[in-house]
This record gives structure tokens, C-alpha cells and sequence, in this order.
């Protein structure tokens, strides 16, 4: 975990009980004796992640409808941490990274550079804005192709003070392509970021909920579902992960001039090879791999430009 992240301590499950009352009938108690979660279950895994945003973001509302992808706050704040700094690497004078001072939530260092990044297929949680705009005063253009995700994400961002003024939420298209349509002509971003579809069928997608269903031990009972949730463009899309890097690379060529850094989550360690065959087919020379996570949900942010 990000030595930033606020999350490196085991979570107070009774205290996040208090901030989200129905928390309360998802904790476990564990052979050892320790409270815990049913992790197995999406409404505990929404209902943990509402606790956290409430509680240590100052958020006023957020909620999914069911279904919808339902994001980790902590590991999502390892994605947000790692741009950070990568950022603040590239500004001139700052000391190595690591050693900056995080800001207060949602505020901008005086004299601090404006911050603007693109999130690719934001969802209905909208949360990598939220974390950027909390923990690092940013500003976002968030995109997703589906409507009834940005009607949610809007809500989320309307319905909490010091958001709407950071996000700009926009519709994607076409959802054959990912950065045609909505970087549009004069606009610069400091960086690009995305949680990529895994999966290339609904039925890969349903084989991934088995496994993990029988790996938490489960031999029966209700047809297993990922626990946390995802709709169509969330979890799969044609050619799967490798396709959509291999789409992110080519698109990235065309508005190379308009982003700082392109990044991306990549979830197993052979697609960075899928990468770098196709950014050596464009010119891109400037890459970077950083990993992140701890024990087995370790992933990759993959980082390039012209």
C-alpha cells in the first residue's frame, strides 16, 4: 500500500458501523476472534465504501444503484497517491518524492501548479475525482459511455459541496474509442487515468465471480456474483484488456499534445508486454511501469507519453 494512503491500518468495522447503520449486519466475527466483514457480499463491500467516503471525505451523500461497479476507496487512493507524485516529479525544485507534504483535503498549495486530469470510464461512483479533489485539490473532466452512470456520478457530484465546481462530467459517444470525443480541441491535461474493462464476454466475467466464490469456500447457495458488482462496460469489453490497451496506445498518438502523462491500472504482468509491442510500433519511447498494491491484489500503473 502507498506509504500516503490513510488506509494502512485494519478498518474500524463498529466505528464505520456507527457512520452507516447498516453496516452492522455484514460484520463477522473471525476464528480468531476479530470483527470482520463479509467481504463475499456486494452490499456489505457498497455499504463499507460509503462508511469510508462519509466518513474520512466529508462526503454529504454517495450511494450506487445495484449492480454498478463498486470501487475499493483504498486501493483507488493508491492509484491517486501514485499520479501524485509522478506529477510532482516532474515539477522543477521539489524535493523527491515521497517527501511532499500531502495537502489538506481540497485545497491547493498557494502558488501550488492547477492540477486537470481525465478519467476514463468514471462510473457511477465517480471516485477517482472524489480522491483527487479531496485529498489533492485537482480538477477532473470524468467520462463514461454509459447514461445512467454519469446521471448517478452527477448527483454524487451536485449533491456535495466542492465538487460540482471540480468535475466536469462528459458522455462518451462513441463507445468504440476512448479519448476521440472527449479531449476536445485547446484543452490540456496534466494526465490521463482508467480502470480498464478485465474481461472480453459477460461469461469470463461470470467464470472469474465461480472461482472467487469457491476460493471463499462457498459450495452452494445463490449464484455467485463479483462482490463488487460492475455492469457490461465496466467489466468486459471486445478482446478484453489487451485490446483496450492496445486502442489507449494508438488513440493516445493523436492528442499527445494536449495530456502530460497517459496512464493506466493493468492487471496482469503479461499484458505490459502487449504494451510495450504496440508502443514500440507508434515512436512512444517514455514509459513507465509502477506497481502497486500489497500481497495478491497487486497491479500495475502503466504511464507513457510522446
Amino acid at each position: 500500500m502507498h506509504p500516503r494512503n490513510r488506509y494502512a491500518q485494519p478498518h474500524d468495522f463498529p466505528a464505520l458501523a456507527k457512520v452507516v447503520p447498516g453496516l452492522a449486519d455484514h460484520l463477522i466475527t473471525t476464528p480468531d476472534g476479530r470483527t470482520s466483514l463479509n467481504f463475499a457480499s456486494p452490499v456489505a463491500v457498497r455499504l463499507l465504501n460509503q462508511a469510508l467516503l462519509l466518513r474520512d471525505y466529508n462526503l454529504k451523500f454517495w450511494d450506487l444503484p445495484k449492480g454498478n461497479l463498486c470501487p475499493g476507496v483504498p486501493g483507488r487512493l493508491d492509484y491517486i497517491h501514485t499520479l501524485a507524485e509522478l506529477l510532482e516529479e516532474d515539477q522543477v525544485g521539489l524535493p523527491p518524492a515521497g517527501l511532499i507534504n500531502v495537502p489538506a483535503q481540497g485545497k491547493r498549495k498557494k502558488g501550488a501548479p492547477r492540477i486537470t486530469g481525465l478519467d476514463i470510464g468514471t462510473g457511477a461512483s465517480l471516485i477517482y475525482p472524489i480522491l483527487g479533489v479531496k485529498e489533492y485539490g485537482w480538477n477532473f473532466v470524468a467520462t463514461d459511455v454509459s447514461e445512467r452512470s454519469l446521471k448517478v456520478a452527477t448527483a454524487i457530484s451536485k449533491f456535495n459541496p466542492g465538487l460540482g465546481k471540480k468535475v466536469v462530467l462528459r458522455r462518451q459517444s462513441d463507445p468504440s474509442t476512448i479519448f476521440h470525443n472527449v479531449i476536445r480541441p485547446g484543452e490540456r491535461f496534466d494526465f490521463t487515468m482508467c480502470n480498464p474493462p478485465f474481461f472480453d464476454s459477460a461469461e469470463a466475467a461470470s467464470a472469474a465471480a465461480q472461482l472467487k466464490w469457491e476460493k471463499l469456500g462457498k459450495t452452494n447457495g445463490p449464484s455467485p456474483t463479483l462482490n463488487f458488482g460492475g455492469q457490461a462496460n465496466e467489466l468486459w469489453t471486445e478482446g478484453g484488456e489487451p485490446a483496450f490497451l492496445r486502442q489507449m496506445s494508438r488513440e493516445s498518438v493523436d492528442c499527445a499534445s494536449q495530456v502530460g502523462w497517459f496512464t493506466t491500472l493493468v492487471s496482469k504482468k503479461g499484458y505490459l508486454k502487449i504494451a510495450e509491442i504496440e508502443f514500440g510500433r507508434l515512436g512512444i519511447t517514455t514509459t513507465r511501469t509502477i506497481r502497486i498494491g500489497q500481497g495478491g491484489k497487486l497491479r500495475r500503473v502503466l504511464c507513457w507519453r510522446k
